[in-house]
């Protein structure tokens, strides 16, 4: 037993001592549109987002279209005009007390450039009511810091397939580590699991707690403002973010890790022939806040 253990001990240092770097060289791809379109029922600006693809080596940030038409049509005859800013970015203003439709309504999307034209479609869902954030003071927790940590109640809607969005902001920052990004169908997770009509489980409650660069929680602060909302999304937006979640966390996997792909999302060409990435949905939102205090 011994000697095995030194052999394998001997064999990991050698494998460790020898290793080169190594340069890939990555064939070049042809820029694909890219929709960045994720709606809220909020009385704010709603922006839409067009750039182009890029290479997955080239460090820049991805090139705005400035050019296009840009247009929401809802199924109750209403039509929103997006107008581009900047870099890309197409915005809707509303007026006061002015919103996009109403829960059940159905939209479209309509973008047109030079001589292509896309659509996309979404229905705007219901969504929960959150009941309250719980603030607890915790010591002595495995590798955490004491300190206050939190978690929110709400329960699922109910029907099975309803899919969420859970986004949590600290002082109106949006925390978007890779390991913050939280996504329900039902009550939990994933789909398959007989959680129809509870309250989110304990595991997607407590994921609105900001994490450090390990993936370990960290407290809350004293006079942090938190806010937690919960975005209504189609089942496919919620496939999606699934497959863009997977792959922000690929890299945990180490040597099990998968090939990075984009994820396909529901942007059609008129013409066939022209594959375009991103995704468009409609959502209707909820949202708390809460100081956080001794």
């Amino acid at each position: 037993m011994k000697n095995l253990l030194y052999i394998f001990l001997l064999s990991t240092i050698i494998y460790t001592s020898c290793e080169d770097p190594y340069d890939v060289t990555l064939q070049e791809a042809d820029s694909q549109l890219v929709v960045d379109a994720w709606l809220t029922n909020e009385d704010k600006v709603q922006e839409i987002k067009l750039t182009w693809s890029q290479n997955y080596l080239q460090n820049t940030f991805a090139q705005g279209i400035e050019d296009a038409i840009v247009t929401v049509e809802s199924d109750n005859g209403n039509t929103y005009d997006f107008t581009h800013t900047a870099n890309g970015r197409y915005v809707w203003t509303p007026t006061p007390g002015n919103t996009i439709g109403s829960i059940g309504d159905n939209y479209t999307l309509n973008i047109n450039h030079g001589n292509n034209s896309y659509f996309a479609t979404s229905t705007m869902n219901d969504v929960p009511v959150i009941d309250s954030i719980m603030q607890e003071y915790r010591d002595d927790e495995v590798f955490a810091d004491d300190g206050i940590y939190c978690q929110f109640f709400a329960r699922d809607l109910p029907g099975i397939g309803n899919t969420y969005w859970i986004k949590t902001f600290r002082n109106d920052t949006f925390l978007n580590k890779a390991i913050e990004f939280n996504i329900a169908y039902d009550a939990a997770f994933d789909n398959g699991a007989d959680v129809d009509g509870i309250i989110f489980i304990t595991p997607v409650r407590e994921l609105i707690n900001p994490v450090n660069n390990s993936g370990i929680p960290t407290p809350w602060t004293v006079g942090d403002i938190i806010t937690v909302e919960i975005h209504s999304i189609t089942r496919a937006s919620f496939d999606y973010l699934e497959i863009l979640r997977d792959q922000l966390l690929n890299s945990l996997n180490g040597i099990f890790a998968e090939p990075l792909a984009n994820p396909i999302g529901n942007i059609q060409s008129n013409n066939n022939d022209n594959e375009v990435l991103g995704m468009f949905n409609v959502a209707a939102v909820s949202a708390i806040t809460e100081i956080i205090v001794e």
